[in-house]
């Protein structure tokens, strides 16, 4: 019910995580112009259907592209919640989590999730390492592996779209297709997006808005983080044995649920889900007991 890959990028570990933490960015980033039908999706990220509709994600982020974004600290680091809202009845609501201190856990598709990790090769290079996860039926790990080897060459895992090749920019393409014209693998779009800052971007120079609240806070964190190893204190998710297994597995969730209500609507999904999987998928206790709470007071 696993897969793995990963894929080389030309900058620093840090910069590689951002993009994965601001919610905003996909309405713009990853615009499709035109959507596609969302049975062939499997594999790709940003282009199924949204959990409880039919409607394509694709469809979601290109005509609600100004979300409000609620970030909550929690015991792993930071659970993002971008809210969308459809009509005065229907809310999408996007779940994702920044693992500290340098991972990632999104929503792929109403059945599976991204675990990504951003691993430093130097200061101007680092690996993603991205473990996919089902929670119903068994990966289809060649087609997911064939999907990516279109992009990435082996053994250096690198793009064949990179900054020697314009990252395969097509005019027309940009015109007609995409935002970007750099075809349809978001991977590309993100590397494209970090890599252009150049290896260390100069952070000094940035004008931070509302859309960047999560990376404000994760700065936030990273610098009280570091701060507390510079006093001789352990960091967050320094986890010897007796804690390691405390600490469970974040909730993600893609959906459209209701505009009154989505706060509970999220956990649902996410604990059917947990519980309907062929293996141990455990709920985390926080969740599951809000829910309890809340059952209890209807």
């Amino acid at each position: 019910h696993t897969f793995a890959f990963k894929g080389h990028i030309n900058c620093n570990w840090l910069q590689a995580l951002e993009v994965g933490i601001d919610p905003a960015h996909a309405s713009f980033l990853h615009r499709f112009f035109e959507d596609e039908d969302t049975s062939t999706a499997y594999g790709k990220q940003f282009r199924g259907a949204s959990a409880g509709s039919d409607m394509p994600m694709t469809k979601i982020l290109r005509e609600y592209d100004n979300p409000i974004i609620n970030v909550e600290h929690t015991e792993y680091g930071l659970r993002l919640i971008a809210l969308r809202e459809i009509d005065e009845e229907r809310t999408h609501v996007r779940v994702t989590n920044q693992l500290f201190p340098h991972g990632f856990v999104i929503p792929m598709s109403t059945e599976m999730t991204i675990t990504q990790w951003h691993v430093p090769v130097d200061d101007e290079n680092c690996y993603w390492y991205a473990i996919f996860t089902s929670y119903s039926a068994p990966v289809d790990k060649k087609k997911m592996r064939d999907q990516r080897l279109e992009l990435y060459e082996l053994p250096d895992y690198k793009s064949r779209k990179n900054k020697s090749n314009d990252y395969g920019f097509d005019p027309h393409e940009q015109a007609t297709e995409t935002y970007t014209g750099m075809g349809t693998d978001i991977n590309v779009h993100d590397q494209w997006a970090v890599e252009s800052m150049g290896a260390i971007q100069d952070r000094t120079n940035e004008h931070l808005g509302n859309s960047d609240k999560a990376i404000v806070q994760y700065r936030r964190l990273l610098r009280q983080e570091i701060e507390k190893v510079s006093g001789g204190e352990k960091p967050m998710l320094f986890l010897d044995a007796a804690h390691a297994r405390s600490i469970q597995g974040p909730a993600t969730m893609d959906g459209i649920g209701p505009t009154r209500g989505w706060e509970i609507y999220w956990m649902e999904v996410d604990v059917k889900r947990r519980r309907g999987a062929p293996w141990a998928a455990p709920v985390p206790s926080e969740i599951a007991g809000k829910i309890r709470h809340l059952s209890a007071a209807e």
